[in-house]
């Protein structure tokens, strides 16, 4: 009975979505579908996710949210919507406008998080924009800080910037996200996704260079009491001359003005607990980044963060406002 009564509200969803175009089609033939009118019934039906007294409800809502998104997503014209009313999912674009990234979270009764997504991205040799689903597979990965795969076996997170990468023919595209995981800890993670030539997404890649382990994805884990900074920006770092101050006889340095990803450093609450992410903790003070090197992602342990007082050279900054939990 349960399985029918899902089944007949997608349904009704579906058939309420088709409804709803031909009607909008008929008003507006020169305009087409009113994506915009499609924006604020997801707004609306995720907040009915977000608020679902149990993790029954919310899951069966996010069934139908999903349902929905989905079906908008392939009308023509879909991927040209800016989205930009959005404020509780997430949506990125690539810069080269190849991919969108829709990502989400529900809450769980445990107070673990489970993420979900769509991948809409252009194929061109079908001329059609793939529209790829996204569910959070993270716990069934052995080595996740090292697992390349498809999206099938997709690590969840929420996304909020996308950095591309060139290295060769071939351009990787860093993901920076969030990732609220369970009762004790949050996350944040730098993915990488590209594509193979049938346009296959693929996350994770080797091209972090010198990092404190080897990964194709960077996995920060940090207490849920804590909050971290994780984003791209423009700042600097020192690099050793190789030579001597005549006077002091130490090392001098240049320091290097770069756009990097920046984020802090993470050390145990207190030096007597044991490095277990639950008791470690940014340290605001302390930050360490990558930075873009012949297509790989060289690691600085020690970045110079700005002081907000002081104006970096050549810098300008925008900021667009995007769905990104508080952590």
């Amino acid at each position: 009975m349960q399985f029918v009564c899902i089944g007949m509200r997608r349904y009704i969803v579906v058939i309420g979505l088709l409804l709803c175009c031909f009607a909008s089609l008929g008003q507006k033939q020169k305009k087409g579908v009113d994506f915009r009118m499609w924006e604020d019934s997801l707004i609306n039906l995720r907040e009915q996710v977000m608020n679902g007294a149990s993790e029954t409800e919310r899951l069966s809502r996010n069934e139908d949210f999903m349902y929905l998104l989905e079906n908008v997503l392939q009308e023509e014209g879909s991927f040209k919507f800016a989205w930009d009313s959005v404020k509780n999912f997430a949506v990125v674009a690539s810069p080269d406008k190849l991919f969108k990234l829709f990502t989400w979270y529900i809450i769980k009764d445990d107070y673990s998080y489970e993420n979900f997504g769509f991948l809409q991205v252009y194929n061109a040799s079908r001329k059609h924009y793939d529209v790829i689903p996204l569910y959070d597979k993270r716990y069934s990965i052995d080595y996740p800080k090292t697992y390349v795969g498809s999206h099938n076996r997709w690590y969840g997170a929420v996304y909020y910037k996308v950095i591309p990468v060139e290295s060769g023919d071939k351009t990787y595209y860093t993901l920076l996200g969030w990732n609220g995981n369970d009762l004790f800890t949050n996350e944040k993670i730098i993915e990488v996704l590209h594509f193979k030539n049938d346009m296959s997404p693929v996350f994770g890649a080797n091209i972090f260079k010198k990092y404190t382990e080897k990964c194709s994805r960077v996995i920060l884990s940090y207490s849920k009491a804590a909050t971290m900074s994780l984003n791209y920006e423009y700042q600097s770092y020192n690099v050793g001359t190789g030579k001597r101050d005549m006077k002091t006889k130490q090392v001098t340095y240049d320091k290097v003005y770069a756009k990097m990803i920046v984020f802090d450093e993470l050390i145990p609450l207190d030096e007597k607990l044991p490095n277990l992410p639950s008791f470690m903790v940014p340290e605001s003070s302390l930050n360490q980044g990558f930075v873009q090197e012949k297509g790989k992602w060289l690691f600085i342990k020690s970045v110079n963060r700005r002081n907000p007082d002081k104006e970096m050279p050549n810098y300008q900054h925008k900021n667009r406002q995007i769905y990104v939990p508080n952590q």
